[in-house]
This record gives C-alpha cells, structure tokens and sequence, in this order.
C-alpha cells in the first residue's frame, strides 16, 4: 500500500530545514507525521502493516524531522505524531496542540565514524573538533539535531570548545563542519561518501549498516537516551489516533521489542 502521503507541493526546503504545505486531502482514517530515523530503521511499515490487518483502519504518514513534525501538528495537518526531542515536545503539549506525550520505545544515540574514536563520549566529541574530522549534521531541527546541539553545549560548558550559534544551529565552527538539512538517510550516506562522523540512532545506523564503512561507536552514557514518543493533536481529536496509540502499547509492543537488524535490537520498550 502507498502510505507516504503529499502535502501539496510537500517540500522540505534543504537549506532551512523547513517544510512547507497546505493541508491534504487524503482518503485515509489517519495522517500521522513521524521522524525520519523510525521510518529508515524500517520499523514503522512493519507496525503500520499490522495495525491495518487487525483494525481495519488506513494510515499514511510523513516521514520529517521532529520540529517539522511538530509544525504539521501545529498547523492541524496531521491527527497524530511519532518524535523524539522530549523539550520540544513537552512545549508542544503545554502549549495546547497535543493531548500528552506517550513514550512507544526508545534506544539510544550513536556516532558513526571512518575512525576509531575515543571510549568516552566528551573525549571523542573534543577529538573530533581538534582533529578537525568531517562531521555531517542533519541540520534540520530533527530530534536527532536536537541532540547533537545538546552534546556540543555539554562539551563547550567544560571550556573545552567555542561554539557558534547561526542558521545551521549551534555547533563548533569550521570547514569541516557540513550541515545539510536532510533526514538521517541522507546524512549517514553523505558521511560514508565522505568519510566524516555522524550522530545517528540506533536503529537507523543498524538499518545502514552493512551498506557503509563507517564503524557504529556506542557508549554508556545517559546522554544519549533516545525515547520516542507519540502525541494526539488536539484540534484534529481523530479517535484512530487514539486507536493506533492503544495498539502501540499493545500488540505493537511485542514488534517493537522483538524488531533485530542483523541479529541486534534497534529499538526497547
């Protein structure tokens, strides 16, 4: 079935990370708007697939970066959301757009790297930056570019680095820094072609894995905690959105727990 739904002229403009459209007219009983990485794991048409055999319900989505996401939401063009930037999405629902945020599943952030790095995550966030690695950055206020600002704030509050703050965010500044505006596909590619790191999630950089040369670099580290959540929007109050959310927690919790790339979970519950 074709889910990805068209929002008319439904354009992600690459240099501001934006996305622009006016409201669909879809046929479908929910339009749900979804971060990108959950969509490239693979994970999300393999829970679609189940929830319409047992509802009887049909779903198209839209896969985007979370602040993208949260603008569909705002503007009433979709019933409901998967994203994982937890600020920007505890704002969302006291400002009144969404009913309340639902953690579905969660996994972690990781750094995918041409090199090794060091084993701690400070440590190989200061290599890259005195090193001068190429690093890709989505850049596209996505849940996962939200994280990576945060990770280069952490750095520069130990006086380690100087950051900038422009359109591309807040980062380290350098040629060897490329934001692109893109979703996680795209980055993790262009840092392969390139040889650069990037943050990605798990399941995304497991989904890529045997596809490019990068090496997946995990640390412990509470930081890089990556929950995803999923929110009603309120004006839109579609009770398939409610219907979705209860099978989430449901029959869904056993795909999302039992989903392997390569033998290796990408996502927990």
């Amino acid at each position: 079935m074709q889910r990805l739904f068209v929002l008319t002229t439904t354009l992600l403009l690459l240099a501001t990370g934006c996305l622009t459209a006016e409201k669909p007219t879809s046929p479908s009983d929910l339009r749900l708007a979804t971060t990108t990485s959950i969509r490239d794991s693979g994970l999300l048409d393999l829970l679609l697939d189940d929830f319409e055999a047992r509802s009887g319900r049909s779903v198209e989505y839209v896969a985007v970066g979370t602040g993208a996401a949260l603008n569909l939401g705002r503007n009433g063009d979709v019933d409901a959301l998967i994203v994982h930037a937890p600020e920007q999405e505890a704002r969302f629902v006291e400002d009144g757009f969404g009913d309340h945020r639902t953690q579905i599943a969660w996994n972690a952030f990781v750094l995918l790297s041409p090199v090794d790095l060091p084993t701690d995550l400070d440590e190989a966030l200061l290599d890259i930056v005195e090193e001068k690695r190429c690093f890709v950055s989505r850049g596209d206020d996505s849940g996962t570019h939200v994280k990576e600002q945060e990770l280069w704030q952490r750095l520069e509050a130990t006086g380690a680095v100087t950051l900038v703050e422009d359109s591309n965010g807040v980062h380290p500044e350098g040629a060897w820094y490329f934001s692109i505006g893109q979703g996680m596909g795209a980055a993790i590619n262009m840092a392969h072609e390139k040889d650069c790191v990037t943050l990605s999630d798990r399941g995304t950089a497991l989904h890529f894995q045997d596809n490019i040369s990068l090496k997946m670099v995990e640390y412990n580290d509470s930081a890089l905690f990556n929950p995803y959540a999923f929110i009603q929007v309120s004006d839109v109050d579609n009770p398939v959105a409610n219907e979705l959310l209860t099978y989430l927690l449901n029959d869904g919790r056993s795909i999302i727990e039992n989903y392997t790339i390569n033998g290796q979970p990408a996502f927990f519950v």
